[in-house]
């Protein structure tokens, strides 16, 4: 079964993503930060990550994990953010607000990419 790790810091966003990934038949673990994030993928690497971070930080050493940044408040600004969550080695982002249908879209488009490269760990 595919493994997702959820980082969200809203305690509903993130329970509502759990559920929607779940009913759809992967295996979520949740943090609210990246600390308790890095200490779940230790125990239990992911397939891939979603975070609400798209910052340095985001790309932590999540091994192979490929990486979906949900980032929120960057209406009118998607291509500059886009280009700068891939800069750092984010392999695909969905701007906040998204619906059901497109998180899933965009989990499977990003599970379906090459893994990260070593170049772009932190």
């Amino acid at each position: 079964m595919t493994r997702i790790l959820v980082i969200e810091s809203e305690v509903r966003a993130r329970h509502a993503l759990r559920t929607i990934l779940e009913s759809a038949g992967y295996d979520v673990d949740t943090a609210a930060g990246h600390a308790e994030a890095g200490r779940i993928h230790d125990d239990a690497p992911a397939d891939l990550v979603i975070t609400d971070a798209i910052d340095a930080q985001a790309r932590l050493s999540f091994g192979g994990a490929r990486v979906l940044a949900v980032p929120g408040g960057c209406t009118g600004r998607e291509h500059d953010v886009a280009e700068r969550v891939r800069a750092i080695g984010v392999q695909n982002f969905l701007p906040k607000p998204f619906r059901r249908d497109a998180l899933l879209a965009a989990v499977k488009v990003t599970l379906n990419m090459a893994p990260p490269h070593e170049s772009h760990q932190i």
